[in-house]
C-alpha cells in the first residue's frame, strides 16, 4: 500500500507541477516574442509563477490520502510563495546586482529564501507534530531539481527555433517536476498515506 501512494504521489506532483512549469516556460517564450520590457517580463512570469504554484499544489493534494489540508489553503499558499519564489529569482537580471563581495552573499541569502518559499508556505498550511520536517526536505528537493532548468541553456541561443526552446524547457520541467516528486514522495507517505 505504501509504495502505491508513492506511486501516486509521484505521478500528481509530476503532473501538476509540469504542467505548471509548461505554462511558466511559455510565458517566459511569450515575454520573449513580444520583446517586453523588463518590467512588463517581471510582472508576466511572477503570474505565471502564480499558475505553475496552484498546478503543484493541485497535484499534491490530488494525491494525499489523509489529513489533508483545505484545499483553498493549500493551493493558494502554495500559488502565492510561487510567486515569491520567481520574483526572487527574477530580481537580479531585472534590476541588477551592485558588483562588489556582497553580490556573492546577497545571491547566496536570496536563493535559500527563494528554495524556502513553497516550503515554509505549506508547512504554515500543515500546522500539525512533524510536519517541520517538510520544510528541509522540500528545500533539498527543489535544490536538486531547479538544476533541470539550467540543462538547455548550452543548446538554445538567440538564433534558435522557439519549438526548439519550448520544448527543451518543457522536457527540463518535467524533469525537474519528477525529481521533486521523487525526492518528496518518502516524507510524503509518512504525513499523507494511510
Amino acid at each position: 500500500m505504501r509504495s502505491r501512494f508513492v506511486r501516486r504521489w509521484i505521478a500528481w506532483v509530476s503532473i501538476g507541477e509540469a504542467c505548471g512549469f509548461a505554462v511558466a516556460a511559455a510565458a517566459g517564450v511569450l515575454a520573449e516574442a513580444l520583446r517586453l520590457g523588463d518590467a512588463e517580463r517581471l510582472v508576466l512570469l511572477v503570474a505565471a509563477g502564480a499558475v505553475e504554484g496552484a498546478a503543484l499544489a493541485t497535484g499534491q493534494h490530488a494525491a494525499m490520502e489523509r489529513d489533508r489540508p483545505r484545499r483553498a489553503a493549500w493551493v493558494g499558499a502554495t500559488a502565492a510563495a510561487a510567486s515569491l519564489a520567481w520574483l526572487l529569482g527574477m530580481l537580479p537580471s531585472t534590476v541588477g546586482l551592485p558588483e562588489g563581495p556582497w553580490t556573492v552573499v546577497l545571491l547566496v541569502v536570496g536563493g535559500v529564501v527563494l528554495l524556502a518559499t513553497i516550503p515554509v508556505a505549506q508547512w504554515l498550511v500543515l500546522r500539525r507534530p512533524g510536519a517541520g520536517r517538510w520544510v528541509p526536505i522540500s528545500m533539498g528537493a527543489w535544490l536538486v531539481a531547479i538544476l533541470w532548468t539550467a540543462a538547455p541553456s548550452p543548446f538554445v541561443d538567440e538564433s534558435s527555433p522557439v519549438l526548439l526552446v519550448v520544448a527543451l524547457y518543457v522536457v527540463a520541467g518535467a524533469l525537474m517536476a519528477v525529481t521533486v516528486a521523487a525526492l518528496t514522495a518518502p516524507l510524503a507517505r509518512s504525513l499523507f498515506a494511510r
